[in-house]
């Protein structure tokens, strides 16, 4: 286990969580805004898309990042109180963080509730290991078969977890957040009545979800950039890694950026936010501080801010 410092724990527990929640915040009050029948910003799926994001990152860096039953099991850690308090701080947090989820999942239509857990779910599983041995005799006890495995040789456990899956760290955040916070969104406004069948100009469904899905699956990768070396040296089959070259991996991101941003060229708060990504695309690499990578996370926050601001001062 790394060396645990107190910035370490600030950054991984609370910074990081709490200023990637901000961009769900921005995105989901644009979908509630542009998406709404009276032209307001609903605060049900605002809510519920910033804690379940906070909750979901503070769960992952918890588990996996900072080892917390590692921490809790070494002795020595007993000797420094100031560490030991701030896993009660997060834990704290995460607690009032998941009150608030419920409050706000009280408030909605039951359907909101299964569309939050279709895609929250699938992110608190990120680093839990999935055997596939315990699967299969759990299912022979379901069908009546537990019998039969007392005469079945011992295999090898085969243990899955979905983070180390190549790909997938991309693909799991671009459709968590892209397409599950417009579900979040669609749900809770049909659910109320308040859904309206035109968007106004220059948004519509498809810009929405395609560039959130891609901007959130790119910022992902920027992220394994970020991780380059680290992954090299454990074998971690991140995107970059199997390429086994940043520029490569970072003309990928520009063509991804670029191919979004001409799709739709007739949006101007799209076209900026991929110009953006794309510059922080050449301006971030395996050199930068790390917290500098969490401006790759906000390329679409700052046009989403640009374009409220300017229609809710015309209302």
């Amino acid at each position: 286990m790394s060396i645990l410092t107190i910035p370490k724990l600030a950054d991984e527990l609370f910074l990081r969580p709490i200023v990637i929640a901000m961009n769900s915040l921005a995105l989901s009050a644009l979908m509630s805004y542009v998406m709404s029948a009276n032209g307001g910003i609903d605060w049900r799926p605002i809510t519920i898309c910033v804690t379940s994001d906070i909750l979901v990152m503070g769960a992952d860096h918890l588990k996996d990042n900072l080892k917390e039953e590692e921490f809790w099991l070494d002795r020595n850690n007993a000797k420094n109180p100031c560490l030991a308090s701030w896993f009660i701080y997060a834990r704290t947090f995460l607690t009032a963080n998941a009150v608030l989820l419920v409050s706000a999942l009280f408030q909605c239509p039951i359907s909101t509730l299964f569309t939050t857990a279709t895609f929250v779910a699938p992110a608190l599983l990120w680093t839990t290991p999935i055997s596939f041995k315990k699967i299969g005799l759990i299912s022979r006890r379901l069908l009546g078969r537990s019998g039969a495995d007392k005469h079945q040789p011992s295999t090898a456990s085969h243990v899955l977890v979905i983070k180390r899956i190549p790909g997938m760290k991309a693909i799991f955040n671009g459709i968590i957040r892209g397409c599950g916070i417009y579900a979040v969104v669609f749900s809770v406004l049909l659910g109320s009545g308040n859904l309206t069948n035109t968007l106004p100009s220059p948004w519509n469904v498809v810009q929405l979800v395609v560039w959130s899905t891609v901007n959130r699956s790119c910022h992902a990768i920027m992220t394994d950039v970020r991780d380059f070396e680290d992954d090299m040296t454990t074998g971690v089959p991140t995107i970059p890694v199997l390429l086994g070259s940043i520029p490569k991996t970072k003309v990928i991101l520009t063509a991804c950026h670029m191919l979004v941003m001409l799709t739709f060229i007739e949006n101007t708060y799209i076209m900026g936010s991929c110009l953006l990504a794309t510059a922080l695309v050449w301006m971030l690499g395996k050199n930068s501080p790390k917290k500098a990578f969490l401006f790759s996370s906000h390329s679409q926050s700052l046009f989403i801010i640009w374009y409220l601001s300017r229609s809710l001062t015309l209302v």
